[in-house]
């Protein structure tokens, strides 16, 4: 039968299953879906990223703001304690008299006051009166500095010493290296009421500055002579001399720091890509370095790829919802139209007992309703078609009336019994009505002979089941209904003719047919002997078992045989009078 729909199915459908009604919807409802998805999580991971890489500009520019905040508070704070030591009562006698021991006694409470790290007080011609530097980092204790450094010779100092004022007032700034490391100075000078008497000399060490202002900038931040030399950086410089070339100001970033352009370059620092942004280190208004924080790149890359993987994996799974419902409802919604169309075919195919099962309210339902109830109705003119040609092949024998009726309804009783599927057993019904077809084609000088027959004759009625084949080999009939016509006279030990059929070689419809066509024969009135009872028919069927017939049918025999006589005391058809309507085979709808 497969082979049959699949010859009968256009080309296209069978070589080409995405033609299908099916695959006409899905696909570009899929298409849609994917593309919807992609252009989606593509929009979506440019904004994330675009979103990060907004928040990493910002974070940078903040960074160089929040270094260039420190610096103008470290200034205030220096300008303070400046200020401060040179109007304490007292200090400008001390530094006149030269008296270190009042002197020291005066700035320290001053210096710890404000938790300075370096306070130099030094007289007119720049020689050290008292320096003190914080001994601890964590604990406010100072000590006397004793070392190489000659601060008369620092610029800023000269400056003080000179009177030399600059734009904002007598105070200077500088970045001065001594020999505890680089400090970061603010000096001024001190008055008596005979002028000048010395300078004052407040300073941070580079270092601790810088790592402060990270800690505030949340950034790396790097200070630079004005020759792009880096002077000291949160980065670990100074393990390896590569480390600090990698920090070096390239000529043109260098030259535009210095003209107050902000510059902002991109850098692989120590195995790791960097943002820098640079700008200039100004105290009082005077620049006295360049600077530069920079934020490692990776966590943009990081987070850009977690927030991608996390949006593709979102839409992913809306994706695969979204399919799997469409699939689903795909599904439901073409299902019952893939069954109206398999029925279709198989009815065209010639089984008229196929039905669709189609049970809905909607338009599909009402069409494969209409078609189930046209297809029974083809199925009942089509019995009746039979059964009339049935009738006329009995009618040649009135003792034979009603014959092939009784055969092509136990036949189809015994299918039932054996467990058949409905369709076959319409078809065992058609065959029992047609078996006989074959002797319209005997005369009647040998059909309707009341004796014993000649074995010629006995040849001629012989070939009535190959008359039957040739009658029919025009009507496109299944192949069971043939099997039954050809093999009905067929038995298992090779007796049976017209083929001498043994064995396996005899079909399940030319079993059924043959125990069939038995029962009836030999129940059935003749003019040369009397029926006999059930009884009697059934036991010399069991006599038969197994060397002519089916062990099986003849089981089934006994056990319908009941049921069946009972039918044909009820039913004039099955007694041979009249053809009213018969049964219908009943197909699960």
């Amino acid at each position: 039968m497969s082979a049959t729909l699949a010859k009968r199915s256009p080309w296209w459908l069978v070589a080409w299953p995405f033609q299908h009604i099916r695959w006409k919807i899905v696909l570009p409802y899929a298409f849609l879906t994917v593309l919807l998805a992609v252009v989606g999580s593509y929009l979506a991971t440019q904004l994330v990223t675009g979103s990060l890489e907004e928040r990493f500009d910002n974070q940078l520019a903040e960074a160089g703001r929040s270094v260039s905040d420190r610096v103008v508070l470290k200034e205030r704070e220096h300008l303070e304690t400046v200020r401060a030591v040179a109007f304490t009562a007292g200090v400008a006698d001390a530094i006149q008299a030269g008296d270190q021991q009042s002197l020291d006694a005066l700035v320290r409470p001053i210096a710890a006051n404000a938790a300075i790290q370096r306070v130099e007080v030094l007289d007119t011609r720049g020689a050290r009166l008292t320096a003190l530097r914080l001994a601890f980092p964590d604990v406010v204790a100072y000590e006397q500095v004793f070392d190489a450094d000659s601060p008369a010779q620092w610029p800023l100092v000269q400056r003080a010493l000179q009177g030399q004022p600059d734009d904002l007032g007598d105070k200077y700034a500088q970045i001065i290296d001594t020999a505890d490391g680089l400090v970061l100075w603010t000096a001024g000078p001190v008055f008596a009421d005979s002028g000048q008497v010395g300078v004052v000399l407040v300073g941070t060490y580079l270092d601790s500055f810088i790592k402060q202002t990270k800690t505030e900038a949340l950034a790396d931040v790097t200070v630079y002579d004005f020759e792009g030399t880096p002077l000291a950086s949160t980065f670990a410089i100074g393990a390896a001399s590569t480390e600090e070339g990698d920090l070096h100001i390239a000529p043109v970033v260098l030259d535009q720091s210095i003209a107050g352009t902000a510059v902002r370059e991109k850098r692989s620092l120590f195995n790791r890509n960097y943002d820098l942004l640079y700008g200039r280190l100004e105290l009082r208004e005077q620049v006295v370095g360049l600077y530069s924080v920079g934020l490692s790149t990776e966590f943009i890359f990081n987070e850009g790829s977690s927030a991608r993987t996390k949006v593709m994996l979102l839409f992913g799974a809306g994706m695969a919802a979204v399919l799997g419902i469409g699939l689903y409802l795909t599904h439901q919604l073409t299902k019952p139209i893939l069954s109206l169309v398999r029925t279709a075919r198989i009815v065209a195919s010639g089984d008229l007992t196929e039905r669709s099962s189609v049970k809905s309210s909607d338009e599909i339902g009402i069409l494969a309703t209409s078609f189930d109830d046209m297809t029974a109705r083809l199925q009942r003119q089509h019995l009746s078609t039979i059964r009339a040609l049935t009738s006329a092949i009995d009618a040649r024998d009135p003792f034979t009336m009603g014959h092939s009726v009784r055969v092509g309804q136990l036949a189809m009783m015994l299918g039932r019994d054996l467990g058949i599927e409905e369709t076959r057993l319409a078809r065992l019904e058609v065959g029992g009505y047609l078996h006989d077809i074959g002797k319209i084609g005997i005369r009647d000088a040998v059909l309707l002979k009341p004796g014993r027959l000649t074995p010629e004759e006995r040849t001629i009625i012989e070939d009535h089941p190959k008359i039957g084949i040739d009658i029919l080999r025009a009507v496109d009939l299944p192949e069971e209904v043939v099997r039954f016509v050809q093999d009905h006279h067929e038995r298992l030990d090779g007796s049976g003719y017209p083929r001498g059929l043994r064995d396996d070689e005899v079909s399940i419809q030319a079993r059924i047919a043959a125990v069939a066509d038995m029962y009836d024969a030999v129940t059935s009135d003749r003019p040369y002997r009397s029926p006999m009872t059930p009884g009697e028919a059934v036991d010399l069927l069991r006599s038969e078992s197994g060397r002519f017939l089916d062990p099986r049918v003849v089981l089934a025999m006994a056990a319908v045989v009941d049921e069946w006589e009972d039918r044909r005391k009820r039913e004039p058809a099955l007694r041979g009078f009249k053809l009213p309507d018969l049964e219908v085979p009943k197909v699960n709808v």
